[in-house]
């Protein structure tokens, strides 16, 4: 198992600033990058869509013989990651959640942003979250950044700074800063346009869980030696659908690995 890649999958773009990290964190390890672009936005399924699609995700990447899966999207990490472990108990799998209890310390105004994709923001998942793991004197503001969400994934970030600007203003509304002091990125997607919200909004503190699921990643890997010791990691890229204008993305943010289109029967 130890020369088995770590598989990546969310619906897109969003999985390469969970890849940017683990290739801090476990440099040595092989990865496989599978942008679901076929079901992009997953930000936008039902309960019981996003179950299916990560099911089928991952009985489809089990090909590849992955010592680890990472589901490096919040939406079916939030709303289904429980469910799928329990139908798949084989297979070891991480997720990335909102990092609401780092938000919670690190606040001084008490009152903390969420800034997901419109299912997320609607769950009761992520609502049981918040009671869990944000004590009651802390406000919580959720702010649907699926308009920004889908202007990542077409690359409008990377070449129409107004329009971005624009769009992230919508969202976020007037006075933000004023009464919110940290913001948690619980999107994969939202790292890519931090620029632009320091920018913004430069009084807040985001939070970017990224690090968080790499640590999650090498320890997962130390306790069960699996690691990979030695020589500098591949990594292997996958996209369901869209392979050109997925492939000029991430080629302008330098990307140089191969791409390879896979066709989903799912």
């Amino acid at each position: 198992m130890t020369n088995n890649p770590v598989a990546v999958f969310d619906s897109g773009i969003g999985s390469l600033s969970i890849i940017k990290e683990l290739k801090k964190a476990v440099p040595a390890e092989d990865m496989l990058y599978f942008a679901d672009r076929a079901h992009f936005p997953y930000g936008n399924k039902s309960h019981q869509q996003l179950l299916e699609i990560t099911i089928n995700t991952i009985n489809y990447l089990r090909r590849y013989k992955p010592k680890l899966i990472v589901v490096a999207s919040n939406a079916p990490t939030v709303q289904v990651l429980d469910e799928v472990r329990r139908k798949m108990p084989d297979l070891p799998i991480i997720g990335v959640r909102p990092p609401l209890k780092e938000a919670a310390k690190l606040t001084k105004k008490k009152h903390i942003g969420i800034m997901a994709a419109a299912n997320t923001i609607n769950s009761k998942e992520l609502e049981n979250q918040v009671r869990r793991e944000v004590p009651q004197h802390i406000l919580v503001t959720k702010f649907n950044a699926s308009p920004i969400i889908e202007l990542v994934e077409a690359g409008v970030h990377l070449e129409n700074e107004r329009r971005t600007f624009d769009v992230i203003s919508r969202v976020l509304g007037d006075g933000v800063d004023e009464k919110i002091d940290v913001m948690t990125l619980s999107s994969t997607h939202l790292p890519f346009v931090k620029s632009y919200l320091n920018s913004l909004i430069p009084t807040v503190r985001f939070v970017d869980p990224a690090q968080m699921v790499a640590k999650d990643v090498r320890k997962f890997l130390g306790i069960n030696r699996m690691a990979k010791k030695s020589g500098m990691g591949k990594l292997q890229i996958l996209v369901s659908d869209g392979k050109r204008e997925f492939e000029k993305s991430i080629r302008a943010m330098g990307v140089r690995e191969p791409v390879e289109e896979v066709f989903l029967t799912f």
